[in-house]
């Protein structure tokens, strides 16, 4: 990862060759790349407050023209993570470790709602595809291979089988407040993370809306706390 004033740095991250981990996902265009990246950089501390943010540089890093890297971080100022100025260029706004716990906590109540709902409204398929999905998170973290888009899209799914398109764009809203490189960030989490992977499938395929919401809410308490602590002290 390059710094904000773009000192170099070795190019062996998710952007190596320019091509991002998760690339191909449908509908993904080169700036919801480059904003996801810098959106993560920006939620997790790695742009502080009052960094600049030098295009020309992230342009040789990510391995994109400059028009995309300026979109995403337009895209970015609407969401209050940086200001963009004709003169000044790109600052970094940031996140506080308040901010990051209350962003957690809203995305635990609704992705913990859409749980509870998917519990009832979930299709055999989905249930099978649940926890063939868990199943390989847990193969491809012990042959150390990162799991951070596998759980993205475990989650993804989890959250379409409750059948509520308000839920669903209402979490995909909050979602961009989440980290998704969490559990590269803190990988002495995942072993807690697959286990409650498991217990939300169990829940899922039993019926249990409640048990499937308490295990969702509960997902996202360590994280939220982690997170936090990462930026500084709350308050």
């Amino acid at each position: 990862m390059t710094t904000p004033t773009g000192e170099a740095v070795i190019d062996d991250g998710p952007w190596a060759l320019g091509r991002p981990r998760d690339e191909g996902r449908l509908g993904d265009t080169v700036r919801d790349r480059v904003a996801r990246e810098l959106r993560d950089r920006v939620l997790t501390g790695a742009y502080e407050a009052g960094a600049r943010l030098e295009l020309d540089a992230l342009g040789l890093e990510l391995g994109v023209s400059r028009t995309p890297i300026r979109e995403a971080c337009l895209a970015l100022e609407h969401e209050g993570l940086v200001t963009v100025a004709p003169r000044s260029g790109v600052t970094v706004v940031g996140t506080t470790p308040q901010e990051a716990l209350d962003n957690f906590r809203l995305m635990a109540r609704l992705s913990g709602f859409a749980a509870e709902l998917a519990a009832d409204r979930r299709t055999d398929d989905e249930l099978a595809a649940f926890g063939a999905a868990s199943a390989r998170m847990r193969d491809e973290a012990a042959a150390g291979r990162p799991i951070a888009e596998a759980n993205w899209r475990f989650h993804r799914d989890v959250h379409r089988a409750c059948r509520s398109r308000r839920v669903i764009s209402l979490i995909a809203q909050a979602g961009r407040s989440i980290p998704r490189t969490f559990l590269e960030i803190f990988p002495e989490h995942v072993p807690c993370a697959l286990d409650e992977h498991d217990e939300l499938v169990d829940a899922l395929r039993a019926g249990d809306g409640e048990r499937a919401r308490h295990v969702t809410e509960r997902h996202y308490a360590v994280p939220a706390e982690l997170v936090s602590r990462l930026l500084g002290p709350v308050g």
